[in-house]
């Protein structure tokens, strides 16, 4: 089979041809029609700070599409034919917050794609306790999108009830604070995502047929205070300002992963009682109401994907590291 391999040079990644993986108990293997290049592909790419424990050469990839062809047991054979996607996070279901529902933070988490081979081959395997069948009228390129969009899912969840009389601010218009401020749009609220200038033509400009307002950093603050703030950024500035855009009282989500670290000055957040909390990857039951925006938005989310041969893995790469494009993704076959 013809891979995508991330070689062990920061910056490299090129085609390989490879022997299809050798199945084992449970395991199904998968023929992959997309996969998407994620934030995480990318630091991962130019060997960011945080992402040491990716060991290289590695097959990145964890936001696939694809079709069943093959499985190792029996009883997993009517499993053959079906159109599915593949949870990121392979969680082991038996550790503490497992049993709590909260397999995002599992003890023992591993994500496909970065502790080992994903997605951006022609064929991968993985453990059938992570494969979750695609809708029917859900078309498998948009299907890819199912993994970013319920890690979106689960960063509105993280905020409790949204009321359509609130007011929030998501920074950071690559594809998770676009896909938050869509289905907060979606459930009624006022929504400005923000970026900065450069981002405008590729990113921002793409929001506003979703009910988004766009708002330039570079051209000063929001004229309203908000109720939320999601980060979503992950820059260290943004979540100085984003501080400084909430109401008293107010809520800061914080999404995005961070190269730096970040100072804070503590007793202002204290004085105003501002309600700090954080969200990371995703729980199974997210992906069904990703499922159900994916649908719901079909037609407009064709706009903010632009899709590559495997053959431009390299390109792909390198227009989503320089945010040429919103969503680079991958088509496998």
């Amino acid at each position: 089979m013809r891979v995508a391999m991330k070689t062990e040079n920061a910056g490299e990644i090129i085609l390989q041809e490879k022997e299809l993986p050798s199945l084992c108990s449970n395991e199904v293997l998968i023929k992959v029609e997309y996969c998407g290049v994620c934030g995480s592909d990318l630091h991962a790419y130019k060997h960011s700070k945080g992402y040491e424990f990716v060991h290289k050469p590695i097959i990145l990839g964890h936001e696939f599409s694809g079709v069943v062809v093959d499985c190792f047991d029996a009883s997993l054979e009517h499993l053959k034919g079906k159109r599915v996607i593949v949870e990121s996070m392979n969680y082991c279901g038996l550790c503490e917050n497992c049993l709590k529902g909260r397999k995002s933070i599992c003890a023992q988490n591993k994500v496909i794609g970065l502790h080992y081979d994903g997605g951006m081959a022609q064929y991968v395997k993985t453990n059938v306790q992570y494969v979750k069948e695609v809708p029917e009228d859900l078309p498998l390129h948009l299907a890819a999108l199912s993994e970013p969009m319920a890690i979106a899912v689960h960063a509105v969840r993280q905020a409790e009830e949204i009321a359509k009389s609130d007011s929030i601010l998501v920074q950071g218009p690559g594809i998770i604070g676009f896909f938050v401020s869509l289905i907060l749009a979606q459930k009624g609220a006022k929504v400005y995502l923000s970026g900065l200038k450069r981002d405008y033509e590729s990113r921002l400009s793409k929001c506003q047929s979703f009910g988004v307002t766009s708002h330039i950093v570079e051209s000063g603050n929001l004229e309203e205070k908000v109720d939320i703030v999601f980060e979503c950024s992950g820059s260290s500035a943004a979540v100085r300002s984003g501080f400084g855009s909430l109401k008293k009282g107010g809520k800061a989500i914080f999404v995005a992963l961070y190269e730096h670290e970040t100072t804070l000055f503590l007793t202002e957040l204290v004085r105003n009682e501002v309600l700090i909390n954080t969200s990371y990857g995703c729980n199974p039951e997210d992906y069904n109401e990703a499922f159900e925006v994916l649908n719901s938005l079909s037609e407009k989310l064709m706009d903010i994907m632009t899709i590559y041969p495997l053959t431009d893995v390299s390109q792909a790469f390198e227009d989503g590291l320089n945010q040429v494009v919103l969503k680079p993704v991958l088509a496998i076959s």
